[in-house]
């Protein structure tokens, strides 16, 4: 997970810009530290099941806890038997966005903290940016962004809900927007407008992605799922405790602004969005989409292949440059070829 702060005036008509991109657990503290403190922090989350699917093909060799699982499946019925505070890469195997974000753990108990139930689907619907705005949840208020670092967390007061608070309120005072993957789009919209930018300065293509990622994706959000596929998802939100407070809380406030920013205003914004994009991808990529890397002839644009999933990349199209380019050339030689031939002509003619 990368986030990134942005200093620019505060004025539309300015799009001057110093970017910084932080892994936060790294040097989170530093990055406060230099940046101004007018800068805005945005960063970006995702629904800890489909995290981790993600995180168990991608770092299996990595984590000594999923090694030793022979599936997802059986690693999520039964975590504890895998798992070791402490072991070698087991930091991916669970609250992987928890500790990207450089917050500290609460003491780790044989007794998970016990977080709400599981909203039922009729109080939370995770679904993908392409299926459209639907109601999640109601606005809430959050914690003014001060991008200062907070009283510190009570060393006594271990208790799950106090410490996951903590933990919320200060990434509310640190981020003036966290995204969230499932609605990329629509906080793709939301950043522009927070930073006065154009949708061609957020527009982009999907890289570096799992290979049938979006189709799990989809199925995931459109109520298809079989039981086991519930059951692992109901199992990883779970077990990802610290995650899934973390990802519902910044759902919330995802579609707080989105109640400000107004609905219908942001599906067209949307909608044009990726007009444009379809557009760009089909003049600037080679086929329009991700592509097995196998067919992506410059080295330096495949993606690096990691894991047991393939991992898709891009590549730009450049037939029609070089296609014009010449037609350029083509069309300049003539010319030139005709003005030689203009010369000749002149001096050819005999004074009358």
């Amino acid at each position: 997970m990368k986030s990134t702060a942005v200093h620019e005036e505060h004025d539309c008509d300015n799009n001057d810009d110093h970017r910084a991109d932080d892994n936060p657990q790294d040097n989170g503290d530093e990055v406060l530290q230099v940046m101004p403190s007018d800068s805005f922090f945005f960063s970006i989350v995702r629904d800890p099941a489909a995290l981790a699917r993600s995180a168990f093909s991608y770092y299996k060799s990595t984590s000594s806890a999923f090694r030793k699982a022979p599936s997802l499946a059986a690693f999520l019925s039964n975590p504890r038997a895998f798992y070791r505070p402490g072991g070698r890469g087991n930091h991916y195997a669970r609250n992987l966005l928890w500790f990207d974000f450089g917050l500290p753990f609460p003491p780790e108990t044989r007794v998970s903290p016990q977080l709400p139930r599981d909203p039922s689907p009729l109080q939370l619907h995770i679904m993908p940016s392409a299926a459209g705005l639907g109601t999640l949840f109601q606005p809430v208020t959050t914690a003014a962004n001060s991008h200062q670092q907070p009283v510190g967390f009570a060393s006594s007061d271990f208790r799950p809900s106090s410490f996951i608070q903590w933990g919320l309120a200060w990434l509310d005072s640190v981020f003036d927007l966290v995204m969230v993957a499932e609605y990329f789009d629509e906080s793709l919209v939301l950043l522009a407008d927070a930073l006065c930018w154009g949708l061609d300065d957020v527009v982009g293509f999907m890289h570096n992605a799992q290979a049938g990622g979006e189709q799990r994706l989809g199925a995931a959000n459109k109520s298809v799922l079989n039981s086991e596929d519930q059951q692992l998802t109901a199992r990883a939100r779970a077990w990802n405790n610290l995650d899934w407070a973390l990802y519902t809380h910044f759902n919330r406030s995802l579609w707080a602004r989105i109640e400000q920013y107004g609905r219908s205003r942001l599906q067209r914004a949307v909608a044009e969005l990726r007009a444009r994009r379809e557009a760009l991808a089909k003049r600037c990529l080679m086929g329009g989409e991700a592509l097995d890397p196998k067919y992506i002839t410059d080295v330096k644009l495949r993606p690096f292949q990691f894991g047991s999933a393939k991992v898709l990349g891009r590549e730009e199209e450049e037939e029609e440059e070089e296609e014009e380019e010449e037609e350029e050339e083509e069309e300049e030689e003539e010319e030139e070829e005709e003005e030689e031939e203009e010369e000749r002509i002149d001096y050819s003619t005999p004074n009358l």
